[in-house]
Parts: structure tokens; C-alpha cells; sequence
């Protein structure tokens, strides 16, 4: 729940200019119209679509397995509609990674790739030895403009609303689900990528024809595919803690309420001491409270998670939470806290994040702490009853390409995206995430790469986001390896099943560019400083804004969809 950043309302014109929209329709609540399955105008959705993912097929790239090796740990084939599989994972690591492409990637071009981080920032192109490495091998250079992931919407928006745009665009969809008018700007600002991968068409790309159908499908925006997807594990976060700290003071690794996860977190917290609890973890306290994940659909009607009496029960626990002072000061004050670096220093202890934030703090502190080591608690809720998790889409990070580039040029970054894509145990798979041996990285126990002090300052994730690949637990800590497949496997009974499994929705309009205002809101809330019992006015000036306008819009999708 962020803060909108000063100067917001002159972003937020220029981007409804980008669309096309003027701002008096907007402020008159004139939207765009649009379709919804199958076909059809419907006023009021703000360019939003849905469609079953099945009838996207003929829109993606032809699947063509790489061979590759086989995980050493198994994970959990899914089998719901639009929930990708639990990963398997490697204990070991190859003794000779393949070289995954017999040619160069690129043909001399230079191009910019603006990205997100969520640690310190490392050095630029000219003294990166890393980037110039990856830049030689794929034969182009790309000059990242690597932007801080905790305002990463707010860049992205300021980007898209003055037309100055990098030639590639990563954007994660948690963050496009922030974008009032995405499903209109997408249209106007990057490349329709359907004549370059449709079909057998993807066949120069191979390592791009090897990511997952599924993940394809969620890449479609009106009816194209606009993207490169990052396919992504079920979960979209966990409540990660730091195992080694845990263990010495052998603290509750189990908490199986609410209650015992705050008298955990009492226990933990010393300020004297520099420690806290937490950071962020509101977003996992409501898959906890056993709130929605956007909608339930019950007695026939849709009910939003705001509106839920289990989404106050949240907020009350979250201002118990605050009001303790058990989340750490910095996170309190400042939505830009690095709480990675926080976990790192151990000023924090339990904060929620993606799997990839486990596998990003290991690979940054493990080799020169040993004894470094995190876990996640496993789900509860929180009353004690039974679990329930969130699900991911197939595809959660989108990479664009920005419109009006030639021909030649949208092929070769396509051609750079198939190199970023080549997937565990090949040797661009290595370079890309620990650089050159004997100066990035050295071969540790049983040959698992470790970074060196030069590659733990220049060797960030960059190239990783551009091509999306396969999911495997691939992290070079066999011990982390296996607490984390367990997790997942652990958890996916849990997954919530959702109304809309399965199709993919581009949310309306006016829904996207209610969600920060009104979680500001509720932050306020959660900070102590509005009562609980001004939710009920927060969710009744949500639904007068556009809320019962999206039940509307979504409501439709399920019947159209043969679901209500």
C-alpha cells in the first residue's frame, strides 16, 4: 500500500493523454468502451477485456521443449486452469553447463532496458565488468536504467505519461494492476509482438518457444500478445523469516494464529537491540484472514475483499501490530525501506516477499556468512482453522518493447530476449546470474557458484527479467533448495480457488486507479490513524468510485464465461 508520490495528479494527465483520453471525460467518469467475452461493447470497463485462456492459444508461440536436466527434487503439477506448477528443484549444480546457443544473440545494436531492483544499486555499464561481459557474449549492448522496485509504479507511470520510454520495459503485473488506463496505454506505447512470435513464427527464438503456453496467454492485451512473459511460481509471496537468528533463540518457527505470530512478535522485538520484528507483512496476513484474493463468489453475488468482515479483521490486527511497535521504524515511516538490507543487517526478522527475495538474500550474504539461512513459516490462519494461499498467474513480470522501433531492431532485441531466456544449466544461464568464473564467481562445494566480493557489487538481477524461463528451484544451496520445494509443496493445498481461475481479465479502468487511494486509506488504518470502524465509509466511497461498476463488469465475465 503505497503512497502516491508528489505531483501525482500532473502524471497521471500526462499518462491519460499517452491514452488518449482527455482529462475532462476522465474527471466525468468517460470511459473508453471495451469488450468482454467473447465479444461485445460494454461501456464503463475502461478498455478491459477477459477471455478464457484456452481461446488465447491461437494468439502464442508454438512450444518447443529445450532439453534440459531434470530437477532433482520433484514439485506439484497443478492442474487448475491458469495456476502454474509448483517448481522442481536442483540440489546439484551441472558440471558443464550447455552452451545453449550456437550463434550470437545480437548484431551490434545498443538498447535501453529499464528494470526493477529491490537492493542497492550496482555500478553502471562503463564500470561493470559483469555487464560488459553479458553485453559481449550476447553481441549488442544493453544499458540497464535500473529502477528502485518499491516506487517502481510510480517511475513506470511517470515514464508512460511523458513518452520517454527505454527500448525495453519491464513491468511486473502487480504493478500494472496499479495503471488506471494500462489496457489502453499498452496499446499505444509498445510493440505488438503477435507477427514476430505467433504460432511457428517464434521458431528463430527457441529459448523463447520453450516458456510455458500458460504464461503466453497472460501476455495478450486487446487480443495481442504485447509481451515477453516472466513465468512465475503459484505463490506471489511468503512470510519469510531468518532461520539462522530463529534457531539460535529458539523462537516459534510454527506460529499456527494470529495471536501467537504478534506474542511471537513481542518476543522478538528489542529496540535497545536494533531488532524488530517485522516488515512489511500485511499482504500476507490476508490470504491469513482468509480474505479474497480480489473476489469471492457467493449466494450469486461478488463480493470484493474490502468488503469482507474478515478484511477488518486484518486491519485491526495490523493496527494491534503497529500500535506495539513491532514493525521496524523505517518501515513504518518510509515506503522507500530496503528491507532486504534490513533482513540482511537481522534489524528485521520476519517480512513477506516473492521466493525470488529468498534466492536474492542468499545469493547475496551466504558466502560470506556462512551460517546465513532463511525460511518461510508455514501457512496458517488466524484463527487456527484451516489455511488458505494465494495463487499466481501463469505470468507475473511482462517485458515490452517499445513501439515504432524498425523491423530489424524489434528482431534483435527479440533475439537478446532469447539469450536472457535460456534456462538452468546452460552456460548463459550462468552468466547471466553470477557473471565470469574466477572473477564474478568461484566454484564452491560440489561446483556451486559463489560469488566474489566484485561479483556481490556488480552482479545484479537484470538480464533474468528480460527473458523469462522455466521455474526451477535452481538457488546454489542445496539446504535452501529443499526447505523451499517442501514449502511449496506443502502449501498448494491451500491454494485459494478463485471465481476467475483461468481467464484472463484486464481489469477495468477505473478498478486499477481506485486500489492506491483507497489502500492508502486503509494504511491509515492499519498506522492508527483512522479507527477500524471507518472502513465501512472507505468501502462504501470504493464502491460509489467505480467499485459496484467493476462487480458489474466482472459479473458479466462469469456469466459470459458459463460460471454464474
Amino acid at each position: 500500500m503505497k503512497t502516491p508520490p508528489e505531483g501525482a495528479t500532473t502524471s497521471r494527465r500526462g499518462f491519460l493523454g499517452l491514452v488518449g483520453l482527455s482529462a475532462v471525460a476522465a474527471a466525468g467518469g468517460g470511459l473508453l468502451s471495451a469488450c468482454s467475452t467473447p465479444s461485445g461493447p460494454r461501456p464503463g470497463s475502461g478498455g478491459a477485456t477477459a477471455a478464457a485462456a484456452d481461446k488465447l492459444t491461437s494468439l502464442t508461440p508454438t512450444y518447443t521443449a529445450f532439453p534440459g536436466v531434470k530437477p532433482d527434487l520433484p514439485g506439484t503439477v497443478s492442474n487448475l486452469p491458469g495456476v502454474p506448477d509448483v517448481s522442481g528443484g536442483f540440489t546439484t549444480y551441472p558440471a558443464s553447463p550447455v552452451q545453449a546457443l550456437t550463434q550470437k544473440a545480437g548484431k551490434g545494436g545498443t538498447y535501453t532496458a529499464m528494470t526493477p531492483l529491490w537492493g542497492p544499486l550496482p555500478p553502471g555499464l562503463e564500470d561493470n565488468s559483469y555487464f560488459q561481459a553479458a553485453n559481449a557474449d550476447i553481441g549488442a549492448t544493453v544499458q540497464f536504467q535500473i529502477t528502485d522496485g518499491t516506487v517502481y509504479a510510480d517511475k513506470a507511470i511517470a515514464r508512460l505519461a511523458s513518452g520517454d520510454l527505454p527500448d525495453i520495459m519491464v513491468i511486473p503485473s502487480w504493478e500494472i494492476e496499479k495503471m488506471a488506463d494500462f489496457n489502453t496505454a499498452v496499446d499505444k506505447a509498445f510493440e505488438d509482438l503477435t507477427p514476430y512470435l505467433q504460432g511457428d513464427k517464434v521458431k528463430p527464438y527457441p529459448l523463447l518457444a520453450n516458456l510455458p503456453t500458460a504464461a503466453w496467454q497472460w501476455s495478450v492485451w486487446n487480443n495481442k500478445l504485447m509481451a515477453v512473459p516472466f513465468p512465475t511460481e503459484p505463490y506471489p509471496f511468503a512470510l519469510l523469516y531468518r532461520k539462522d537468528i530463529f534457531d539460535k533463540n529458539g523462537w516459534n518457527t510454527n506460529p499456527k494464529t494470529a495471536d501467537e505470530l504478534f506474542e511471537l512478535g513481542k518476543e522478538i522485538t528489542d529496540p535497545k537491540a536494533k531488532r524488530w520484528a517485522f516488515g512489511s507483512i500485511h499482504e500476507m496476513m490476508w490470504p491469513t484472514f482468509r480474505i479474497p484474493q480480489e473476489w469471492r463468489y457467493e449466494g450469486g453475488k461478488l463480493v470484493h475483499k474490502y468488503e469482507t468482515p474478515e478484511f477488518e479483521l486484518m486491519l485491526a490486527f495490523m493496527q494491534k501490530v503497529f500500535k506495539e511497535e513491532l514493525v521496524h521504524p523505517e518501515v513504518v515511516s518510509s515506503k522507500g525501506a530496503n528491507e532486504k538490507d534490513l533482513m540482511a543487517s537481522g534489524q528485521i526478522l520476519i517480512y513477506r516477499d516473492g521466493l525470488g527475495g529468498w534466492k536474492e538474500l542468499l545469493q547475496q550474504h551466504r558466502a560470506k556468512n556462512p551460517d546465513f539461512a532463511m525460511n518461510a513459516f508455514p501457512v496458517f490462519a488466524h484463527d487456527g482453522g484451516t489455511p488458505m494461499m494465494y495463487h499466481g498467474n501463469a505470468a507475473g513480470i511482462f517485458t515490452f518493447v517499445k513501439k515504432g522501433l524498425a523491423k530489424e531492431k524489434v528482431e534483435e532485441i527479440l533475439s537478446i530476449l532469447n539469450w536472457c531466456a535460456a534456462p538452468f544449466g546452460t552456460r548463459e544461464y550462468e552468466l547471466s546470474n553470477f557473471g565470469v568464473e574466477g572473477k564474478h564467481f568461484k566454484r564452491g562445494d560440489n561446483g556451486i557458484p559463489e560469488l566474489t566480493d566484485l561479483g556481490r557489487k556488480e552482479v545484479a538481477y537484470t538480464y533474468g527479467f528480460l527473458g523469462g524461463r522455466p521455474l526451477y528451484v535452481d538457488w546454489p544451496y542445496p539446504d535452501a533448495v529443499k526447505l523451499n520445494v517442501e514449502w511449496q509443496n506443502a502449501s498448494f493445498p491451500h491454494l485459494e480457488k478463485a471465481p476467475f481461475d483461468g481467464i484472463r481479465v484486464q481489469r477495468p479502468s477505473r478498478m486499477s486507479g481506485l486500489q492506491v487511494p483507497t489502500e492508502d486509506k486503509f494504511t491509515d488504518i492499519m498506522r492508527g490513524r483512522r479507527p477500524v470502524s471507518d472502513a465501512k465509509q472507505i468501502v462504501a466511497e470504493w464502491q460509489r468510485d467505480g467499485g459496484n461498476e467493476a462487480r458489474d463488469f466482472y459479473m458479466k465475465v462469469l456469466q459470459d464465461n458459463g460460471r454464474a
